[in-house]
């Protein structure tokens, strides 16, 4: 019953994320990418989460509040993505089908590697001290019906807030799901999440994979060739680590998902260099990468600088400048929020002062 449940969580989870993707994403009479869409509103979604869950959290409010908060937003949104846009999404299934039969095996084989590596995913022992940090931040939560108040590890009561997790709010949506819908909290984070991470990260390989070429048994070859060497290449600090054996984990998202979707939009802007929307998309990824890890998300205004700044000035497209620097402002804003704390500048407490 547990794995039904784990199953059907994981269904809804993309749809909701497609919704949210598709009013970035989804134009009328424009092709457009399902394994964007999807990973777009995967940021959208946590991004306007984090934006419910702060004043809750700050204000020392119980996480069931949140909880009764958060579901209509996300109930409203969904379904009027639905209405809006069910049409289009009917539109690239029936799409979807006849570009399956045209390639079955590069996508039956797809499935077949993505499906291995959610297994192996789901099966792995992760003994790390941050691996267990955040399973017990999320049960923590739920038990105590509050949010990053106690100490995961002891249960003791925290004075103030650990700003090195309090902004990535993406464990507290975990506790409010656990919440809603009854799953145990390592169900949550090391099966549903674990496989939610791993499919749109292959969604997205599929999606680079295509692009470079429109002939499935190449695409296919540079698909097995990029998986194995991704899946191969495991040492203490690589993103396959944290893809494989610590998936749900902030930094493994940014990794893995934040950083191949803002070089999958860089693509886009190179083969269509007047593409409607591509620097919204990107700031909402920003964004809500902001809100899945406090330290990782760093890497994200490197990547944006050395793929946008030089085609900027090679094109001499100017005005692309401040559009970059509104992208990364939220990275540079939970950078120095994140100093600031460390160097013992301010710090938020748990209580009323």
């Amino acid at each position: 019953m547990i794995i039904l449940k784990a199953a059907a969580l994981l269904l809804v989870n993309f749809i909701i994320y497609m919704a949210f993707g598709s009013f970035f994403c989804v134009r009328k009479g424009q092709n457009w990418s399902a394994a964007v869409t999807a990973a777009t509103g995967f940021f959208a979604y946590h991004a306007l989460f984090a934006a419910f869950c702060l004043p809750v959290m700050f204000t020392y409010r119980p996480l069931s509040l949140l909880a009764r908060i958060w579901v209509f937003p996300c109930a409203l949104i969904t379904l009027f993505a639905i209405v809006l846009f069910g049409r289009q999404w009917h539109e690239k299934i029936r799409k979807a089908a006849s570009v399956f039969s045209e390639g079955r095996y590069f996508f039956m084989t797809v499935a077949a590697v993505t499906a291995l590596a959610v297994l192996f995913a789901v099966i792995t022992y992760s003994f790390t001290l941050d691996a267990a940090y955040y399973v017990a931040n999320v049960a923590t939560n739920v038990d105590t019906d509050m949010i990053n108040v106690y100490d995961p590890f002891t249960g003791n009561w925290q004075d103030h807030f650990e700003l090195r997790y309090v902004f990535a709010t993406y464990f507290a949506n975990d506790a409010v799901i656990c919440t809603l819908t009854g799953i145990p909290a390592l169900v949550e984070t090391k099966t549903v999440m674990t496989a939610a991470v791993m499919i749109m990260a292959n969604m997205l390989y599929v999606r680079i994979c295509t692009s470079f070429f429109k002939d499935h048994k190449r695409a296919l070859l540079m698909y097995v060739l990029m998986t194995f060497i991704n899946y191969m290449f495991i040492s203490l600090y690589t993103s396959s680590n944290f893809l494989m054996q610590r998936t749900y984990e902030g930094k493994s998202i940014v990794a893995n998902i934040s950083v191949i979707l803002i070089f999958i939009l860089f693509m886009e802007l190179c083969e269509l260099p007047d593409a409607k929307g591509l620097f919204v998309k990107l700031f909402i990824v920003c964004l809500g990468t902001a809100t899945v890890s406090s330290t990782a998300n760093m890497v994200i205004p490197a990547e944006v600088f050395v793929l946008f700044v030089p085609y900027a000035v090679l094109k001499k497209k100017w005005g692309m400048l401040p559009k970059l620097c509104l992208c990364i402002l939220p990275e540079i804003a939970m950078m120095l929020i994140y100093v600031l704390y460390v160097k013992g500048y301010f710090a938020i407490y748990t209580f009323p002062r």
